[in-house]
C-alpha cells in the first residue's frame, strides 16, 4: 500500500545541533536516550552524558581511534538507574550511583565471545533484562551477574532472535527473528510465530528481520522491517498496514502522538494521526545552520520530556522543538506559493498591519517585506534599484519603524533621517523625505495624530513633528534643553489633544505639551535599589494606568496620583529588559523580553509564561521584538532573524521548571561520587580535609528559558541564596558536622520547581575534633591538674610534716630545756633545805627530807621526758614537794588537795610539772612571810565542761607585800619560774593547737587588805 500524503502548509523547522565542534565524541550517532533524571545519553564512538551545556564521556567504544567504521550501540535504562550498553564485542552497564562501568560475562562459546553483536536491550515489567545478539536471545541473571541463554525459548528459534525487541502493554515480548517476528506471551510460556500462529495474526506474515518496534498510545505496533519499509499493526482490529517509505532506522512519537520515522537518505517523516497520513518530510539542508544535517542517514530518535525531538545522524545530533505546531516561523527558509522570493535573514525591527490587512515587516539592513493578510509575500523592498518608486533611499536598507496614515499610506522610518511614504494600492513609494529637522538620525517611533500631524521619535535627538500635507518637519530642541541631556524617544502614547507621553532612553517617562513644546512631567522610577530612566515601550490601559517597559522590568504608573509600582515575582523585582508591550483585553498585557514571551495581568498583578520553543526565545540582543495583533486573532512576534505567527488561544501555561539536578560535588578540586547519596537520601561523607567544597547544579532543560536558582546550606546559610546565574555554590573551611544542601529553580513567572533537591553532606571531624577526643583531653587535663595538685599537696604536706617534725623536735628540745632549767631550780632549793637541817643538827628531819627528796627526784626523773602526765601522778609528785617544803619550814602551813569526782585522775593528763612553780611561789612568797596565823595552801582540780580548772590558792601576804619585802631585803635574783611556765604553755598550745592558760588573782579581805593569792590554770581535757 502506498503511503498517504497530506501536504502541510510550508513551515520552517528550526534545528539546533550538537557535533564534534561542541564536544561530541563522533558525528556518527547510533542511539540517544533520556534517563529518569533528565540527562541525555548519546552513543557514538563513546557514551556521553549531556546536561544541556556540557558533554561528559562515560565509556569509549572506538576500538581503532580515527577509523571511518562505526559500530551501532544500543542503550537502555533499568529501574535501578543503570545505563545498559550493547556493543558488537560486549554488553556492559554504567551505574551512576557508583560511577562503575562493568562489562558482563555471557554464557556463550568462547569462540563467539568477542563478536556478540548486541542489537537491542530491554527491561520488561518484571525487571528482567533481555538482549538480542548474534547468539540469539539472552537473559540477564542478576544472581550470577551474567547473561545466559533464554532457555524458555526453544534453541532453534532462540538463535534467530538477533534484532529488535520490545514489550507491549499486555506484557508480551515482540522479538525480531532473522526471517520473521516472534511473540513471547506475558507468562513466558508460549511462543508465537509464523510457524505457530493459531489465531492467524497477520503480523507474523512479515518475513524479514525488524530494526525497530514502536508501540504508540493507541497500542498499535509500528514495525521498521528491513528491506520492506514500515508496517503498522493494530492488535485490536488485527489490521496490518504497510508504508513503502524505504529503509526505516528508528520510530518515535511527539507530544501530540504523531509518529516520526528516521530513514536512509530520505530524512525524517511525520505521520499525522488526525489526518491518518504522512504530512511532513524534512530532508537534509546541510548548508543551512538551522536545517536538518545528515549525509546519508538519520539513525535514531529521542522525544524528551520537554517536547524536543532529538535526531541522531551521521553528522551529529539535530534538535527540533515540537512544543506547538501552531507556531509558524517566517524566516529565510519559508517557501511561498505566489513567489520564489525568500525572506531576508536579518533582525526584525518593526511589524505593522494596515486596515486593509496587509502586513509590513522591517529588517535591519534588509529593507522591509510586504505581505498580504494570509502572510504570503507580495514584495521585498531594499536599496537595490535605481527606481525611487521601488527602492528605499537609505543606502543600507536600515528600516526601524512603520506608521499608517489616515489615507492608507504607510510611512517607513529609516536611519539617517529618511522617511518614505508607501502606497499599498499602487505598490510603490509616493515620495522619500530627508528633512533637516530629523538631523540625519534614526526614526525610532512614529505616532499618527491626524492628517497633518505625525510625531516622530528620533535617536538621541528627542522629538520631531512631520506634516504630511505641507511635507515639512519641525524639530523640538527645547525637549533636550529641558531634559539637559541627549535622549532617544522609543515610544509615543497620547494623553489628550495636546499632551504626549514619551518613552525616553535616558530621561525616564516624559509628559510633553505639543502646543507649548514644554516638558510638563519628568518621571524616573526608583525602588528596589534601582533608579530606572530607560523606558523602552509604553501602553496606556486607561486614564489611571500607564504601563512602562524598562531595562529593569515592568512598571505600572498612575498619572493621576503620580505613583509607580514595579512588577515583582515572589517578592523580587522582575528584572528583565522589556522590549515591547501590546494590550490583551481589558486587563492583560503581552510583552517580550530577551528571554521570552509573557502575559501580565494588571488586575491580579501577576505574570504568566508559556510553553514556547526557541522560535521565540532566541534573542540575546536587547533590541525591539515587536508584538503585532493580527485581524484574524493571531499574534506576530519579531525575532533576531525571523518573526513568528501563532494563535495565542492555544498557548499553554508553562509548567514548573524541572527539579534541579546536582551535577557534581568537588572537594578540594577532587570529584566526589554523589548519585548514590542523592538516590538513597544518604549523606555524602567527607573527611575533615575535604571542607572546601563546590556544588554544581542545573535544571535539565534543553531550551533557553531563563531560570533562576536559589540554594541554601542548612547549618550555614541563614536564608536562600540567589545563584545570580552562576550555577555553582562554593563553601570554604566548613567545620565538621552534618549539612543539607538544598537547591530549587524558578522560572520568570515565579513558578518554583515542584521539589527541592537535597544533597546531604557529613564532614567528619579529625580525631582531635571529636567529642571523645575532647573528652579524653578534658579528662587528661583534669587528671593532670588532679595529679599536679595531689603532688603539690603531697609535697606541701611532706614539707609541712618535715617542718612540723622539726618544730616538734625543736619544741620538745625547748620544753626539755625549760624543764632542765626548772629541775635545777627545784633541786637547788631542796639542797638548800637539807643544808639548813644539817646546819641545825636536825638529823631526823634531814633524813625524812632526804627520803622524800629522793622519791621526788625519782618522780621528776621519770616524768621529765614526758610532756603530759595523769593528774594522779602530778598530784603525787606535788605532795612530795609540798611535804618537803612543809618539813623545811617547820609546818608553817597546811595544805589540802581536792580532785573533782567527775575527773578520772588516772586517765586525765595535764602538762608535766606545770603547777609546781605556782605552789613554790605560794609557799615562798606568800605563806613563808605569814606570821600571824597558820598558812593554808589549797590545790583544787575541777572539771569545767571541756576543760580542767586547777586552782592554787594561799592565804599568804599577797604579791604586793612580797615584792616590797623582797626589795627591802636587797634580794636581786630574778625568778624565771613564771616566764618558763608561760613559754611552756605557749609551746604546748602551738604544738597541739589547744588553749591552755593561767591567770593570777590577788585576794583581799573585807578591809581591803591583801589576804592571799589565787592562781587559775586552765587545761584542755586530755584523756589517755
Amino acid at each position: 500500500m502506498q503511503p498517504a500524503w497530506a501536504q502541510e502548509p510550508q513551515i520552517s523547522y528550526k534545528f539546533s545541533h550538537l557535533n564534534l565542534r561542541n564536544g561530541l565524541a563522533s558525528n556518527h550517532v547510533s542511539a540517544i536516550m533520556q534517563d529518569r533524571k533528565g540527562f541525555i545519553w548519546i552513543a557514538s564512538t563513546a557514551l556521553q552524558r549531556y546536561d544541556g551545556s556540557n558533554l561528559l564521556t562515560i565509556a569509549n567504544f572506538d576500538r581503532v581511534p580515527g577509523t571511518i567504521y562505526y559500530d551501532d550501540i544500543c542503550l537502555c535504562e533499568d529501574r535501578k538507574g543503570r545505563i545498559w550498553m550493547g556493543a558488537p564485542d560486549n554488553i556492559q552497564f554504567y551505574d551512576p550511583a557508583t560511577s562503575a562501568l562493568k562489562a558482563l560475562k555471557v554464557d556463550i562459546p568462547p569462540s563467539s565471545q568477542g563478536n556478540i553483536q548486541c542489537s537491542h536491550i530491554v527491561e520488561d515489567a518484571e525487571g528482567v533484562i533481555w538482549a538480542t545478539t548474534q547468539e540469539g536471545l539472552l537473559r540477564f541473571n542478576d544472581s550470577t551477574g551474567m547473561f545466559e541463554k533464554a532457555t524458555i525459548v526453544p534453541g532453534a528459534e532462540r538463535l534467530q532472535m538477533s534484532s529488535a525487541i520490545t514489550e507491549d502493554h499486555e506484557g508480551n515480548l515482540w522479538i525480531s527473528g532473522r526471517q520473521g517476528i516472534f511473540m513471547l506471551d506475558k507468562q513466558r510460556k508460549h511462543l508465537y510465530s509464523a510457524s505457530h500462529n493459531p489465531r492467524q495474526l497477520p503480523v507474523f506474515s512479515i518475513a524479514t528481520s525488524v530494526r525497530k518496534f514502536y508501540i504508540d498510545y493507541r497500542r498499535r505496533i509500528w514495525i521498521a522491517a528491513r528491506g520492506q519499509g514500515l508496517y503498522c499493526y493494530d492488535p485490536v482490529s488485527r489490521r496490518l498496514q504497510s508504508y513503502p517509505v524505504g529503509e526505516v532506522f528508528d520510530i518515535t512519537a511527539d507530544p501530540d502522538h504523531n509518529i516520526w520515522i528516521a530513514t536512509d537518505h530520505k530524512g525524517i517523516y511525520r505521520y499525522d494521526n488526525n489526518l491518518d497520513a504522512f504530512s511532513v518530510n524534512i530532508r537534509a539542508e546541510n548548508t543551512d545552520d538551522l536545517g536538518l544535517h545528515y549525509d546519508f542517514e538519520t539513525n535514531c530518535f529521542l522525544t524528551d520530556r520537554e517536547g524536543h525531538l532529538w535526531i541522531g545522524t551521521d553528522l551529529g545530533v539535530n534538535i527540533l522543538s515540537l512544543h506547538n505546531r501552531s507556531f509558524r516561523m517566517m524566516d529565510h527558509r519559508t517557501v511561498f506559493n505566489s513567489t520564489t522570493q525568500r525572506l531576508p535573514r536579518a533582525e526584525v525591527t518593526d511589524l505593522l498591519q494596515t486596515r486593509s490587512g496587509d502586513v509590513f515587516a522591517g529588517y535591519w539592513g534588509q529593507g522591509f517585506c510586504w505581505f498580504n493578510a494570509g502572510l504570503e509575500l507580495k514584495q521585498h523592498f531594499t536599496h537595490n534599484s535605481n527606481d525611487p518608486a521601488h527602492c528605499l533611499p537609505e543606502p543600507r536598507g536600515l528600516v526601524w519603524s512603520f506608521a499608517e496614515m489616515k489615507n492608507g499610506h504607510v510611512l517607513v522610518g529609516q536611519e539617517n533621517g529618511f522617511l518614505s511614504e508607501f502606497d499599498p494600492e499602487q505598490g510603490k513609494f509616493i515620495s522619500h523625505y530627508n528633512p533637516r529637522a530629523f538631523e540625519e538620525q534614526t526614526l525610532m517611533s512614529m505616532y499618527v495624530e491626524n492628517d497633518t500631524s505625525i510625531w516622530v521619535g528620533l535617536y538621541k535627538r528627542g522629538l520631531a513633528h512631520w506634516n504630511p500635507r505641507t511635507k515639512t518637519a519641525e524639530a523640538y530642541p527645547q525637549l533636550m534643553t529641558n531634559l539637559q541631556r541627549q535622549t532617544s524617544v522609543m515610544d509615543i502614547v497620547p494623553e489628550n489633544d495636546s499632551l504626549l507621553w514619551l518613552a525616553t532612553s535616558t530621561a525616564g517617562l516624559v509628559l510633553f505639551n505639543s502646543h507649548t513644546g514644554q516638558v510638563v512631567v519628568k518621571e524616573s522610577f526608583s525602588g528596589e535599589q534601582r533608579y530606572v530612566n530607560n523606558i523602552t515601550s509604553l501602553y496606556k490601559q486607561d486614564d489611571t494606568t500607564l504601563i512602562a517597559g524598562t531595562d529593569h522590568g515592568l512598571w505600572v504608573f498612575n498619572p493621576r496620583r503620580t505613583t509607580v509600582k514595579p512588577l515583582k515575582v515572589n517578592g523580587l523585582l522582575f528584572d528583565e529588559w522589556v522590549l515591547c508591550l501590546q494590550g490583551n483585553g481589558k486587563h492583560g498585557i503581552w510583552f517580550t523580553t530577551e528571554y521570552g514571551f509573557y502575559r501580565f495581568n494588571r488586575q491580579q498583578f501577576n505574570l504568566e509564561t508559556f510553553i514556547q520553543g526557541d522560535n521565540i526565545i532566541d534573542n540575546n540582543r536587547k533590541v525591539r521584538r515587536r508584538i503585532l495583533p493580527l485581524q484574524d486573532g493571531r499574534l506576530l512576534v519579531g525575532g533576531s532573524d525571523h518573526f513568528v505567527a501563532f494563535d495565542p488561544a492555544v498557548l499553554k501555561v508553562a509548567p514548573p521548571p524541572p527539579d534541579v539536578s546536582i551535577l557534581a560535588l568537588k572537594a578540594l578540586d577532587s570529584s566526589i561520587q554523589i548519585d548514590a547519596a542523592i538516590d538513597t537520601r544518604q549523606p555524602v561523607t567527607l573527611n575533615y580535609k575535604q571542607n572546601f567544597i563546590s556544588i554544581e547544579f542545573k535544571s535539565l532543560q534543553y531550551h533557553h528559558e531563563k531560570i533562576r536558582y536559589y540554594y541554601q546550606l542548612d547549618g550555614l546559610d541563614e536564608d536562600w541564596v540567589n545563584a545570580e546565574g552562576l550555577l555553582i555554590a562554593k563553601y570554604t573551611n566548613l567545620p565538621p558536622g552534618n549539612y543539607a544542601f538544598k537547591v530549587r529553580s524558578v522560572n520568570t513567572a515565579g513558578t518554583f520547581s515542584a521539589n527541592t533537591t537535597v544533597l546531604r553532606i557529613n564532614i567528619k571531624p579529625a580525631f582531635w575534633q571529636t567529642n571523645w577526643f575532647r573528652l579524653l583531653i578534658l579528662l587528661l587535663v583534669a587528671a593532670f591538674i588532679y595529679i599536679y595538685f595531689r603532688a603539690r599537696i603531697y609535697f606541701i604536706k611532706k614539707e609541712a610534716k618535715r617542718r612540723t617534725l622539726m618544730q616538734q623536735r625543736m619544741a620538745q628540745l625547748e620544753m626539755k630545756a625549760l624543764r632542765a632549767q626548772m629541775n635545777p631550780h627545784f633541786i637547788f632549793n631542796a639542797l638548800n633545805s637539807i643544808q639548813t637541817f644539817m646546819m641545825k643538827s636536825e638529823t631526823e628531819q634531814a633524813l625524812a627530807y632526804l627520803n622524800r627528796f629522793a622519791r621526788l627526784i625519782r618522780s621528776v626523773l621519770d616524768n621529765s621526758q614526758l610532756n603530759t602526765i595523769p593528774i594522779s601522778k602530778e598530784v603525787n609528785m606535788l605532795e612530795n614537794y609540798i611535804e618537803l617544803e612543809k618539813l623545811r619550814f617547820a609546818d608553817q602551813f597546811d595544805y589540802k588537795i581536792t580532785i573533782d569526782p567527775a575527773i578520772d585522775a588516772d586517765f586525765t593528763e595535764i602538762l608535766t610539772m606545770i603547777i609546781q612553780p605556782f605552789i613554790e611561789n605560794a609557799i615562798w612568797h606568800g605563806l613563808l612571810h605569814k606570821k600571824e596565823e597558820q598558812g593554808k595552801l589549797l590545790l583544787t582540780f575541777t572539771k569545767m565542761q571541756d576543760r580542767i580548772l586547777c586552782t592554787v590558792e594561799d592565804n599568804g601576804i599577797g604579791r604586793e607585800r612580797s615584792a616590797a619585802l623582797k626589795q627591802l631585803s636587797g634580794y636581786t635574783h630574778a625568778s624565771r619560774g613564771l616566764q618558763i611556765t608561760r613559754d611552756r604553755l605557749s609551746l604546748y598550745n602551738s604544738r597541739f593547737n589547744v588553749a591552755a592558760s593561767f591567770d593570777i588573782e590577788d585576794l583581799f579581805d573585807a578591809e581591803g587588805q591583801p589576804c592571799g593569792t589565787r592562781v587559775n590554770l586552765w587545761f584542755p581535757i586530755a584523756e589517755d
